[in-house]
């Protein structure tokens, strides 16, 4: 993908809702996407409004999923945090904290560049960089408009 073929982070929303679906169906889920930057509304307004005040002006997530495995009855929630640029420790910090509110099952860091080599290196020796109260900060490389899940870091865990 060329960097430069999306002009903002919003330019690019689409794409990665059209590639997470992709992935959702491929795996069976039940789910529903939302479209957080624009706007909470319905199911997912009622359902975090009490995270959505505690945000207030600190910013909002930017599409958020939720989404059920085949045969349960349980939802699960992905948040996905989407920067046009090179991913910085502070967009971490910024995952890490939406995951924190909304207690969230996944939460995806997405970009169209490779991690730096120092942020990698550094999680290595401490795995705390990416962890939030319930999970860890998946970071998922987007490029030829799709998200590269299969090579995300960390490469342990459960995906989905």
């Amino acid at each position: 993908m060329d960097q430069n073929e999306y002009l903002n982070e919003v330019s690019m929303y689409p794409d990665i809702i059209d590639s997470i679906k992709k992935y959702m169906n491929f795996y069976g889920y039940d789910y529903e996407i939302f479209e957080t930057w624009h706007e909470f509304v319905g199911k997912i307004k009622s359902k975090y409004s009490t995270e959505f005040d505690i945000l207030g002006d600190l910013g909002k997530p930017d599409i958020m999923v939720i989404y059920k495995k085949p045969n349960s009855d349980i939802e699960k929630l992905l948040i996905i945090e989407v920067k046009i640029g090179i991913p910085v420790l502070k967009d971490f910090a910024q995952a890490k904290m939406y995951g924190d509110i909304f207690h969230a099952d996944k939460v995806f860091l997405v970009a169209p560049y490779q991690l730096r080599r120092q942020i990698v290196h550094f999680y290595e020796f401490n795995n705390d960089l990416l962890n939030y109260s319930t999970g860890t900060v998946r970071y998922v490389r987007y490029t030829n408009k799709n998200l590269q899940i299969q090579s995300s870091i960390p490469v342990s865990g459960e995906v989905f």
